[in-house]
């Protein structure tokens, strides 16, 4: 006679604070900015193991659009903005406050300030900084494509 057991569900252990869905579970993909999903009512039925698109997607108007650049076209590299405020102190600050403060509503609107501040003070010069670095480059391209398509035609022809 076969025994039945069954076990006692039990729940993990959970942090003081958690992202909503879709990201509930971003600790899983080891904290990648890359990963995370934009929530829409879609990605958040649990059986659907398409969580959404990520946050960085650049919109994409049309489906030619997408044929020639791809569907994974971002706004900015997400990797790049994680090192990149990684190395903020001033982000680590407020996010130790808000930790001291169970992480009140309040709390997430001063980081996501700081976050905002950051991109504004650090990133975006940044960006500027290295896309003066290659915008000759960038000039000669564009330059060099015309002249292709000239010589030999189109890439859709």
């Amino acid at each position: 006679m076969a025994k039945k057991h069954t076990l006692e569900k039990r729940s993990a252990p959970q942090p003081a604070y958690v992202m909503p869905p879709p990201n509930d579970d971003i600790a899983a993909h080891g904290w990648d900015l890359r990963q995370i999903r934009e929530a829409d009512s879609k990605s958040l039925d649990k059986k659907d193991p398409d969580k959404g698109k990520p946050i960085f997607s650049a919109p994409q108007e049309t489906i030619k659009t997408i044929v020639r650049y791809g569907c994974d076209a971002h706004f900015i590299c997400p990797k790049y903005l994680q090192i990149l405020l990684d190395h903020s102190e001033e982000l680590r600050k407020v996010t130790m406050a808000a930790a001291e403060n169970k992480y009140r509503a309040t709390d997430i609107d001063a980081i996501e300030a700081t976050v905002k501040k950051l991109f504004e003070e650090v990133v975006l010069p940044d960006i500027a900084k290295n896309f003066s670095r290659i915008s000759r480059t960038v000039a000669q391209f564009y330059a060099a494509r015309l002249a292709h398509i000239r010589k030999f035609g189109s890439e859709n022809d």
